[in-house]
């Protein structure tokens, strides 16, 4: 195997990690909102990012 077909295959799967952490991501938050409510979930948003300030 050549070093271009390694560095081809990594950053294939690079991009696919990241894309599968994007559609993850997406899923977790939509189950948030349909389960706890769009209100409760921002209000839990601001609480944390108030705390980090």
């Amino acid at each position: 195997m050549s070093l271009t077909f390694l560095l081809s295959a990594a950053a294939l799967v690079a991009v696919l990690a990241v894309f599968a952490a994007i559609l993850v991501g997406g899923a977790v938050y939509v189950g948030r909102i349909r389960r706890r409510g769009p209100e409760t979930v921002l209000v839990g948003a601001r609480k944390r990012r108030d705390l980090r300030d």
